[in-house]
This record gives C-alpha cells, structure tokens and sequence, in this order.
C-alpha cells in the first residue's frame, strides 16, 4: 500500500511540475497582441515607429517583443523582419534562409550595403530603412554569390537603382526576390534570438 501511495504520490508530481512549466512558458511566449504591439512602439524614433506600424499593418502583430525591437518570423518570403526601434537611419532588418558559399563571403563583404550573412544559420540580411532597398540589397547579393556581378558592379548598380527608386522609378530588383530563399525546417521563434 505505501508503494502505491509514493508510486501516486510521484506521478501527481511530476504532473503538477509539468503543468505548472507549460503554464509558465505559455505566458511567456504567448502571442503578442495587437494592443500590446502598438503600445511597444509609441517610444520608438518617428521612422523606426512608422515602418513598425507599416509592417504590423502588412503582417499582423509581431512574434517577439524586446526593448527597442518588434520582430515577424516567417512572413512572406522572410524568414526574419525586425524593426529596431533606437535606429535613427537603418532600423529594418529582413532576413531570408540562404546558404553562403565560401567563394563568396569576401564579394559579399565587399559589396556591403547593410548586408550581412550568417553562415551557421544558413541567413542573409539586409537592413536599410525601406523593404525595397533590402530588396535591392539581397537580389544583388544572389548576383555575388552565384558569380555574375563583381563587388564594384553591384555596388554600382545598388546606387544607381536606389536614386531611380528615391525619384519614384521602380526596378524588377526592388519590388520582390529575385530567388527563392532557402527554406528551413521551421524553428519555433522562442528558440530563436533577436539579433546576433
């Protein structure tokens, strides 16, 4: 009988520690509402608070919200949308699945232009203050990784299209990916980090 009871007394245990830590994480990653989602932004900069509210409005509330930071996890052809709030000048950051070859981290490096790669996480990203000028900035650098640009002529590109686009022209390199991003098993978002 005193077996019986310790065997019950262990599993109310066990079910009561895995109840209480499901609660505990559900409250913690519970979805961010849309409430919830524009007040966070009332103390971003003016810019950074406007493409927040611009992209709550393109991909509904955010996943994540962190000090000065909303973020969209797998929303259109992103893996990652970030608006960093404290950034006066480039405050966007989209990021795709993308698999870096090595030949190409040093015209990758070269090319710059907000753009940055994560080889362990198999991601590229662009951070500017327009979802077009990421744009540019990816499509470019699919150029650089499968060898048709070189550094300078995607630099050279990158400018040119950037003033066309700022005088209300647009380009097939602007408006949607050029390539289709590398797709991942999908990652929960609370097993992944903001920024790196």
């Amino acid at each position: 009988m005193n077996a019986q009871k310790r065997e019950l007394t262990v599993v109310a245990s066990i079910l009561a520690i895995t109840l209480a830590g499901g609660a505990y994480f559900g409250y913690r990653h519970r979805a961010v509402s849309l409430q919830r989602a524009q007040a966070h932004i009332q103390t971003f900069l003016e810019g950074p608070r406007t493409m927040a509210s611009l992209m709550i409005d393109r991909y509904g509330p955010p996943n994540a919200l962190a000090p000065d930071v909303v973020t969209w996890y797998e929303r259109g052809s992103w893996k990652r949308v970030t608006v960093h709030g404290d950034a006066p000048l480039s405050y966007l950051e989209q990021a795709v699945g993308y698999h870096v070859p090595l030949e190409a981290v040093t015209p990758l490096r070269e090319f710059g232009h907000g753009l940055r790669f994560d080889p362990v996480n198999e991601e590229m990203s662009a951070t500017s203050n327009s979802e077009s000028l990421n744009i540019l900035a990816l499509n470019l650098a699919n150029e650089l990784c499968s060898a048709k640009r070189t550094p300078k002529e995607a630099s050279d590109l990158y400018v040119r299209t950037a003033r066309l686009a700022a005088a209300g022209k647009s380009s097939s390199y602007t408006e949607k990916l050029l390539f289709e991003p590398y797709r991942l098993i999908p990652v929960e978002p609370w097993n992944r980090e903001i920024g790196y």
